[in-house]
C-alpha cells in the first residue's frame, strides 16, 4: 500500500501563491493574467488568482482525458484506499486548512475547523465506502425474439439482462465561494470514486483552499491527470470547460440565472448536467410549537455563514397569535447571542461578506426594504465597538475596511416584495405572519424557489401533512440542515435539477448500460 506523504501548508493565505494544476504540474496560466482575491474581515488584497483562459482549459482537460483510461481500470479497492488517504490528510490538517477558508471566505475559523473539514474528509470516506459496496446492478431473466438462421423466423429465447454501471469520462465541475473546500470535495470525491477524472474550476473569488486541496489529493497519490484544477472567471474559464467537446457531464453548484445558463449550453451540446442552485427557504411556525426551540433554531437558521447558505430561512411565517412573542424572543435572542466580529476570535458567530462586490449586493436589499416602507431593524448591541450605516453596514474596530453588515430583521413587508422572493444571501430575513394552515402552505410555495422548508408545530399528524404538500427538495420537521449522507439533496424550480448525496452521486457520475445475453 502507498503511504501518504506529509503536507506542507503555509501558514498564512497570503503566502501561497496560486497556480494551475494540470497533469500533476503546477503551471501558470497562459496569459500570464491573474485576478487579485482580498481579506473579506480587512478588505486588504490575499492573493492573486489564476486568470485562465480557453487554453488553459483545453490543456485541463486533454491531461484529464490521457488519464482516463488508466484511472477507470483502476480497482474500486485501490481507488477507495486513496480516497481514505485524502481523508486522513485532511483531518490531520484540519486545523490550518480551517484557518486558510476563513481568511479567504470571512466565516470563522471555529466553524470551518468543526463543520466544514470534517464534512470534506466525510465525502471522501463516504464514497470510498459506497464504491467497496458496489452498485445496485440488478438482473432479471427475460424472454427475446432471436433471429437464428432466417431473418423471416424467430424464435423466443430465454436471455438474461444485467444493468452496468460505467464511469462517464471527463467531468468539469464549477463549485461556489460559500463553503469552498467542503464543495470542491462533494464534487471530486464522488467523480473520481467512480473512476472518472475530472478539471475542477473553483469560484475565482475564494481559491485558496482549492489550491491547497491538490497538494493533499498529490501526497495521497491520486494520479497525475486525474484531478486538474484551472483556476479563472466563469465567463472565460467556466464557459470553456461548459463547452468543451471532451467534457461529458457537468456538475455545478451556484446561482440560479448562471445555472440557467450552464443548463441551455450543456444540454445543447447532449452533456449530463447537475444543477444545484439557490434557494429562498420558507420557515412555517405554528402557535403550538416549542416556542423557544423553533426561535433559537431560526436565529441561526437566518444568520449562520453570514446568511450565505442556499438553505438559510430567510423567509420566516409566524401564526398571527404568537407573532408578536415570536419577534419579542427573537430580536432579544439575537441581540444576546449573535457576535458579529473577527472570524478568528471563538466568540464570533459569523464574520464579514465575502466580497465588497457581495457585500453591496445585500445592502441594496437592505435599503430597498426602506424605500419600500418595512420595518427594519439592526440587531446589534448599540454599546458594542462598531460604527454603524443606516444601511446596516458595520465598521468594527480594528476591522474598519472589512466587509461586515449587521443581523437585519424586516418586518412589515409584502409578499410579492423583492425582499421576499428573491434571494438576498446574507443576514437578512423577513418575518410574515400567517392565519390558517391553509395559508402558510400557500406563502410558503410562492416562490420560483425550492430548495428548502422548515415545519414547527407538535402535532404530528400537522407535522407531516404540511411537510408533504411543501414544495422544496428539502423538508425538515422542528428542526433545520441536517443532511443524511445516504438521503437526496436537490432542489425544485429554480433551486436545481437533480440529486445529489450518496448513490444519487453515483448514478449521475456514471454511465448505465443494458446489457442482454442467452444462455450458452
Amino acid at each position: 500500500m502507498t503511504l501518504s506523504k506529509l503536507v506542507e501548508i503555509p501558514s498564512e493565505a497570503k503566502d501561497i501563491k496560486i497556480l494551475n494544476y494540470i497533469g500533476g504540474e503546477y503551471v501558470p496560466p497562459v496569459s500570464g493574467q491573474y485576478i487579485p482575491s482580498y481579506n473579506p474581515a480587512t478588505g486588504e488584497k490575499l492573493t492573486m488568482v489564476p486568470d485562465s483562459s480557453e487554453v488553459d482549459i483545453d490543456n485541463a482537460v486533454s491531461a484529464a482525458k490521457k488519464a482516463f483510461p488508466m484511472w477507470s481500470a483502476t480497482s474500486a479497492a485501490e481507488r477507495a484506499a486513496i480516497l481514505n488517504r485524502v481523508a486522513d490528510l485532511i483531518e490531520q490538517n484540519a486545523r490550518q486548512l480551517g484557518k486558510l477558508e476563513s481568511q479567504d471566505q470571512g466565516k470563522p475559523v471555529a466553524a470551518a475547523v468543526s463543520f466544514d473539514i470534517p464534512n470534506c474528509a466525510g465525502k471522501f470516506r463516504k464514497f470510498a465506502e459506497l464504491i467497496l459496496d458496489g452498485f445496485n446492478d440488478v438482473s432479471f431473466n427475460v424472454e427475446a425474439m432471436a433471429t437464428k438462421a432466417s431473418i423471416f423466423k424467430h424464435e423466443v429465447t430465454p436471455m438474461t439482462a444485467i444493468t452496468q454501471h460505467v464511469p462517464a469520462g471527463v467531468a468539469g465541475l464549477i463549485t461556489p465561494w460559500n463553503f469552498p473546500l467542503q464543495m470542491v470535495c462533494s464534487k471530486i470525491a464522488p467523480c473520481i470514486a467512480v473512476g472518472n477524472t475530472c478539471v475542477l474550476k473553483p469560484t475565482e473569488i475564494t481559491s485558496v483552499t482549492s489550491f491547497v486541496l491538490t497538494r493533499i489529493l498529490e501526497a495521497a497519490g491520486v494520479p497525475p491527470g486525474v484531478v486538474n484544477v484551472a483556476f479563472g472567471m466563469g465567463a472565460s474559464a467556466g464557459e470553456a470547460l461548459v463547452k468543451h467537446k471532451d467534457v461529458r457531464l457537468i456538475s455545478f453548484t451556484g446561482g440560479s440565472l448562471t445555472g440557467s445558463r450552464i443548463g441551455t449550453v450543456a444540454g445543447g451540446l447532449y452533456k449530463r448536467v447537475a444543477l444545484e442552485l439557490g434557494g429562498k427557504n420558507p420557515s412555517i411556525v405554528f402557535s403550538d410549537c416549542d416556542l423557544e426551540h423553533a426561535v433559537a433554531t431560526n436565529v441561526r437558521a437566518a444568520f449562520q455563514n453570514q446568511g450565505e447558505i442556499c438553505l438559510c430561512e430567510s423567509r420566516q411565517y409566524v401564526q398571527q397569535d404568537i407573532y408578536e412573542e415570536y419577534l419579542q424572543i427573537f430580536r432579544q435572542k439575537a441581540l444576546n447571542e449573535i457576535v458579529v466580529g473577527d472570524p478568528a476570535d471563538s466568540k464570533t458567530f459569523y464574520g464579514p461578506m465575502v466580497s465588497k462586490q457581495h457585500m453591496e449586493k445585500v445592502l441594496s436589499y437592505i435599503r430597498l426594504a426602506q424605500e419600500e416602507g418595512a420595518t427594519v431593524e439592526f440587531l446589534v448591541d448599540p454599546d458594542a465597538e462598531h460604527t454603524l450605516s443606516s444601511d446596516g453596514r458595520l465598521a468594527l474596530k480594528g476591522f474598519e475596511g472589512g466587509y461586515y453588515i449587521a443581523p437585519t430583521l424586516i418586518t412589515n413587508v409584502k409578499q410579492n416584495s423583492r425582499l421576499v422572493q428573491e434571494e438576498i444571501f446574507g443576514p437578512v430575513v423577513c418575518v410574515l405572519p400567517f392565519q390558517t394552515e391553509a395559508d402558510a402552505i400557500e406563502l410558503a410555495n410562492d416562490t420560483q424557489y425550492g430548495l428548502g422548508a422548515s415545519v414547527w408545530t407538535l402535532d404530528k399528524e400537522k407535522l407531516l401533512r404540511v411537510m408533504k404538500q411543501i414544495n422544496a427538495g428539502n423538508v425538515w420537521g422542528n428542526g433545520w440542515l441536517i443532511i443524511g449522507s445516504e438521503m437526496p439533496f436537490g432542489g425544485m424550480g429554480c433551486s436545481g435539477t437533480t440529486r445529489e448525496g450518496g448513490k444519487w452521486c453515483l448514478e449521475f457520475y456514471t454511465e448505465t448500460k443494458a446489457l442482454y445475453y442467452p444462455e450458452l
